[in-house]
């Protein structure tokens, strides 16, 4: 241990070598990331970083407290009776930090270029439902939908593709799915300049139509390694961590006990859960996913891993979710029941074994993970040791990132870590994607007999105009999901946030767990 705290050491010195002059500036904020932030098109994804996007592009509307609808680049906007069009009233004077107006026009040729790629973008499902869209003056946008979408305002404020890039920003061909000639937006931040493996740079945008941010520049220093980024942190080379992940949950809890240091955490914006294949065997059997449920202790997990600084999670979203309580029994932890409920499905231990098998098949389950992701591998090990009290043997298996999202997009696993979607696509944008043939969610349900079921209720609770009737239908979805134990919910997930005492203000957690507030903070001297 005190080897890697020398090199995280040696390796923070050499960030603060190679960090430019500004970085001392008391009008600069000095924040951290494992990777540069990637060429930011607002209307593409890896490598390009969701946070930083932010920073730059703004959406017609914003998710805010409690789900409602705030306005952003439109300031008013009217749904027609048939629930088929969407008109928005945008905002008077609005500039590009290039000095150009954003308007309804602007706003045609970012849809031209979205809709050019739909097909990457079918994802979100708003990308299907749109039909036309057009100016109707300079400061009147209108979307019209083939048929009713009730998320379609929330899947405008998602951190893309649904964002606004300048004119002097498209390629000659205006196909951004090719490439951007620069990244620039109506946000508070302006992208200045980027060294590979080493920083990026963003300045205020003097031309920002809002509250204008109250530091000049913000700086992201590429520290790719988290005992690293602590001691960058404890040395005063960063002013700020932020996010999940960016730091081990005991360096967290050094520095809350640490009265030099701020901190932070948020209430939980996303769940991290288990997802479960319903269609390879033997997640194919109902019996062994509930005995899966039965057998997770939550609560050794968040004091094992999280020392107690995440939520356990009972159901597929947290319940603070609009839509989200349906008044569902968690499935308890009871490894005797786990036990009962394998033997009675006729998974026996073999005299002398450890592990149950059935008609001469081992209950052995693949359990993958991102290697790289610490947290998720510690998972998986303490989840076996618990499996393993019911006769389940579980298999870890670490997979590079790439090869993960390949093979849970094609179908490929029995057991996988998945993290639901937050704000402002959560839960009726999440339960909307559980149709796309790409998503982890659809090939998970393929062995039920209920899922046809499953995708015409969703069908029908997306193009419902009736409130209640939709929040009815988001119940049954999840009473069926949680009935047939598809998933295994594991813990909440919260931001945390750590500061310099006395040397920082105005950190804030959004409802959205991607978007960083640099704007509303102040370097104190």
């Amino acid at each position: 241990m005190f080897e890697k705290i020398i090199l995280a050491l040696a390796m923070a010195l050499t960030f603060l070598v190679s960090t430019p002059s500004v970085s001392a500036d008391t009008d600069t904020i000095v924040y951290s990331f494992p990777v540069n932030v990637g060429v930011l098109n607002p209307h593409l994804y890896h490598p390009a970083q969701i946070f930083a996007q932010q920073m730059i592009y703004d959406p017609l509307v914003l998710y805010g407290e409690g789900g409602a609808m705030e306005p952003c680049l439109a300031v008013g906007w009217e749904i027609s009776d048939d629930g088929l069009e969407y008109t928005f009233r945008l905002r008077e004077g609005v500039l590009f930090s290039d000095g150009s107006p954003f308007n309804a026009h602007v706003a045609v040729k970012n849809f031209d270029a979205i809709m050019a790629n739909r097909k990457r973008h079918a994802w979100i499902e708003l990308t299907n439902k749109i039909e036309k869209w057009e100016a109707e003056g300079e400061l009147v946008f209108k979307i019209t939908l083939n048929s009713p979408y009730s998320p379609t305002l929330n899947d405008l404020a998602s951190f893309r593709p649904y964002r606004f890039l300048a004119l002097s920003g498209f390629p000659d061909n205006g196909l951004t799915a090719e490439g951007i000639k620069a990244p620039i937006g109506t946000g508070p931040w302006v992208f200045k300049e980027t060294l590979p493996n080493e920083h990026d740079l963003f300045v205020r945008n003097e031309l920002y139509w809002g509250p204008k941010p109250k530091v000049k520049n913000v700086l992201i220093k590429v520290i790719p390694d988290p005992l690293s980024r602590a001691v960058a942190m404890r040395t005063g080379i960063i002013d700020l961590i932020y996010g999940t992940g960016q730091i081990g949950f005991d360096a967290f809890d050094e520095f809350v006990k640490d009265p030099r240091f701020g901190h932070g955490i948020s209430p939980p914006l996303s769940n991290t859960i288990i997802t479960l294949n319903t269609a390879l065997f033997p997640t194919d059997d109902k019996a062994v996913r509930l005995a899966l449920n039965y057998a997770t202790d939550r609560d050794e997990i968040i004091r094992g891993i999280f020392l107690g600084y995440q939520e356990p999670a009972y159901f597929y979203c947290n319940p603070v979710f609009r839509y989200c309580d349906a008044n569902l029994e968690p499935h308890p932890f009871d490894v005797d029941l786990a036990v009962k409920t394998l033997e009675e499905a006729g998974w026996l231990l073999p005299p002398g074994k450890k592990i149950r098998e059935k008609d001469g098949k081992r209950l052995d389950i693949p359990f993958s993970f991102v290697s790289t992701d610490s947290n998720q591998r510690i998972l998986a090990e303490v989840m076996q040791a618990q499996a393993l009290k019911a006769g389940i043997n579980l298999i870890p298996r670490g997979e590079e990132a790439d090869t993960f999202l390949t093979h849970t997009r094609e179908g490929n696993f029995n057991m996988v870590t998945k993290e639901t979607w937050g704000a402002p696509l959560e839960p009726i944008g999440q339960l909307s994607g559980m149709r796309r043939p790409t998503g982890t969610d659809y090939h998970a349900q393929q062995g039920l007999s209920q899922k046809p079921r499953i995708d015409e209720l969703i069908s029908v609770m997306v193009s419902s105009a009736d409130e209640r009737e939709r929040e009815t239908l988001v119940k049954q979805i999840f009473a069926i999901l949680h009935d047939e134990a598809v998933y295994i919910p594991i813990h909440g997930n919260s931001s945390v946030e750590v500061h310099g005492s006395g040397k920082l203000s105005g950190v804030s957690f959004a409802t959205d767990d991607n978007y960083i507030a640099f704007e509303k903070m102040t370097k104190l001297k």
